[in-house]
């Protein structure tokens, strides 16, 4: 009986020795790798969240992170602030400096609505984003429109990405994005992005405070919604964290705030506008500097500073595409060369300071703690991105409130 009793026991130890590792884990199910989805609701404030019209995006406030608002990088327009958002560099340092841009060393002009512009190399070299550095760190990056994405960067494009369409509807954005993410593990996105324009274009038709912004901030929330539901249903809500963004605010600019500059340099032919509205430029190409500021300094509700002299606190003002002289509106003013065009009723490029210039930031996702924080400048979105992710990026060496706030 000693023997057999050692033998069955010298058995059993064998057998939990030699049995394979799957044998003994059958229970244990594969974690899913985290994902980070970063999500662009143009031109949307902080005022028009409510629990009322914008239920699901105040939810996520709730039981997530928010700032009181999201300090745009100067001038608070759309393309310099997207990039700004995924590369946590200044539109000086990424050279995208504002949505409309000449360079001596390209021969066309950079528009929003120019797909050759927007598609060519030459006006992205100084930009690095983050779906750059996550595909050369071996992850997986799919971008649901994105300033920059439409372009090779460094040779490089992200895995997954589409030429802008305005006229895809938030269903179609909604599901190409789930068919990215529903992919199997090793294929499907470690980083993906989303983007609405509706409250942009609805501020700019109609102003701040009308039932067409009531409406698009009201619609936007029930793709958000839906967003979630299809994140559930395919099971990635519980690896998913969410950042929500706006690239900056929306202010009222009625049409007898507009402030007319047509014949106002006449003396100096060769100088041009170059911008137009809340920020305005004006490039020299050989009029005298101090002529054409004697010049500008005649405008009401408008400060103008040769390019070199810009307050720091904008952080503009070296890169060439910047224009000789730089003017910033009062809010609710913006300068216009066409007497017979009366301009959009809302406007954004003002001072980003100003309130009613702050974008939004909404973090949410199972390591998000429930925080209420101050104003954060967008630059520091990029590091939390980069963290959340799992990759090394450059990061300003100046503390980030949300890294040491949101990650662990």
């Amino acid at each position: 009986m000693h023997f057999y009793a050692n033998f069955s026991l010298s058995l059993l130890l064998l057998s939990v020795l030699i049995s394979p590792s799957w044998a003994q884990t059958t229970d244990i199910e594969k974690p899913q790798k985290p994902l980070v989805l970063l999500v662009s609701l143009d031109g949307f404030k902080p005022s028009y969240l409510s629990e009322v019209t914008t239920p699901n995006l105040f939810k996520l406030a709730q039981q997530g992170a928010q700032s009181r608002g999201l300090i745009s990088a100067f001038p608070s327009l759309t393309f310099p602030n997207h990039v700004t958002l995924v590369t946590g560099q200044t539109p000086d340092e990424h050279g995208i400096v504002n949505n409309t841009m000449t360079d001596p060393s390209i021969a066309q002009r950079f528009t929003l609505g120019s797909r050759e512009a927007v598609e060519n190399p030459l006006w992205w070299q100084e930009v690095r984003p983050i779906w750059i550095q996550v595909k050369q760190q071996g992850k997986i990056a799919s971008t649901m429109f994105w300033p920059g994405s439409e372009a090779p960067i460094q040779g490089l494009m992200p895995n997954d990405w589409l030429r802008y369409n305005h006229d895809m509807s938030h269903e179609e954005r909604l599901t190409t994005l789930m068919g990215w993410l529903q992919r199997s593990e090793n294929l499907r996105p470690d980083f993906a992005t989303l983007y609405f324009s509706d409250v942009d274009s609805a501020g700019h038709a109609t102003g701040t405070d009308s039932e067409a912004i009531k409406s698009a901030t009201q619609k936007v929330d029930q793709s958000i919604g839906k967003l979630l539901d299809k994140l559930k249903q395919s099971g990635l809500l519980s690896v998913t964290t969410l950042v929500i963004v706006s690239d900056h605010g929306m202010a009222n600019a009625p049409e007898s705030q507009v402030v007319q500059v047509k014949g106002l340099l006449s003396r100096f032919p060769s100088a041009q506008w170059e911008w137009l509205g809340a920020t305005s430029g004006v490039r020299l190409n050989g009029a005298p500097l101090e002529g054409v500021l004697n010049a500008l300094s005649t405008l009401s509700h408008v400060t103008c500073w040769p390019k070199k002299d810009m307050p720091k606190r904008f952080k503009f003002g070296t890169h060439r595409r910047i224009p000789d002289v730089v003017c910033l509106s009062d809010v609710g003013y913006a300068v216009s060369d066409n007497p017979d065009r009366k301009g959009p009723l809302g406007q954004h490029g003002y001072d980003p300071v100003h309130p009613d210039m702050h974008g939004i930031l909404i973090v949410s996702g199972p390591q998000i703690p429930q925080v209420k924080l101050d104003l954060i400048e967008n630059l520091e979105v990029y590091g939390l991105l980069a963290k959340l992710i799992g990759i090394e990026g450059k990061v300003d060496d100046k503390p980030n409130t949300l890294v040491r706030f949101l990650t662990k």
